[in-house]
């Protein structure tokens, strides 16, 4: 009797679980099917109704966009959250570690201090950042767009790898500086190796959160340094939206990102997970 309720539960809880997957597949992959399947189909058919799931494929707004200057928007957009990658993931190694290893009186606070950085909503330092860069001289370009972005994902960065370097032994960098290394042969040749999971995981959060970025980009650009968020933006149109060429230019924004988090997925779910274990 008691085997046959621990079957029949299993078999709910089974059903319970696909039902609920699936639903959450849909959700989640109807609005990326939808985006690529318009882009191969003129305004028309985009409004049809019934919509058209069997049609005849247009390329239109593919050859529109490459003969516009969606190759240098794109480098822009890729160059942006390159930069923004690495550099976040230098400073941040070296700020978490530093946190993490020489514990003082005030090492809470100013972790704690660090991570509230994030707290603040991006408009309400827009402003600031704007009047920042015109006196720099560097409103429209590259670099004020990385330092934008920088100050949003640093903290974080520096948050999550402080809290996997306190979980990582003590002992292990005591093993090598027995053995003759310093505190920063330690750090690049032992604790960073043995971190790679988790530091993929942190590049690749802030890699999608720059490559996504649209406040810091639209305001503080206005052609050379437009990014690829700001370009839909500016299909849109003042009275009418191109839909056909903003579902091309997200399906051309989707790829890269898929292919970069799909060559390392596994170091995203190792990264996410190892953090949260003692």
């Amino acid at each position: 009797m008691i085997n046959k309720q621990v079957r029949v539960y299993n078999i709910f809880r089974k059903i319970v679980i696909y039902v609920f997957s699936s639903i959450y597949i849909v959700f989640t992959l109807f609005p990326i099917v939808w985006v690529i399947q318009s882009s191969f189909k003129d305004t028309h058919q985009i409004f049809q109704i019934p919509p058209l799931l069997i049609f005849e494929p247009t390329l239109e707004s593919y050859e529109k966009l490459f003969r516009g200057e969606i190759f240098q928007i794109f480098l822009n957009s890729l160059l942006i959250a390159t930069l923004n990658t690495i550099f976040v993931i230098v400073l941040s190694i070296f700020a978490a570690y530093s946190l993490a290893r020489f514990k003082t009186k005030a090492s809470k606070n100013i972790g704690f201090w660090i991570l509230s950085i994030r707290f603040a909503p991006a408009f309400a330092i827009i402003v600031p950042f704007y009047i920042m860069m015109y006196y720099l001289k560097l409103l429209d370009t590259i670099i004020a767009v990385v330092i934008a972005h920088m100050t949003f994902n640093l903290p974080l960065a520096i948050w999550m790898l402080k809290g996997y370097f306190e979980e990582l032994p003590v002992e292990i960098e005591e093993a090598a500086m027995i053995d003759g290394a310093t505190r920063t042969e330690t750090l690049i040749k032992i604790i960073i190796p043995i971190s790679t999971p988790m530091i993929f995981a942190v590049s690749i959060l802030t890699f999608l959160f720059s490559w996504n970025e649209f406040l810091f980009a639209f305001i503080l650009t206005s052609r050379d340094a437009r990014t690829i968020p700001v370009l839909i933006l500016a299909l849109s149109g003042t009275h009418k939206l191109d839909w056909p060429m903003m579902a091309a230019v997200s399906t051309i924004a989707i790829i890269p990102a898929f292919l970069f988090i799909h060559s390392v997925q596994k170091y995203i779910v190792r990264g996410l997970t190892l953090g949260a274990i003692k």
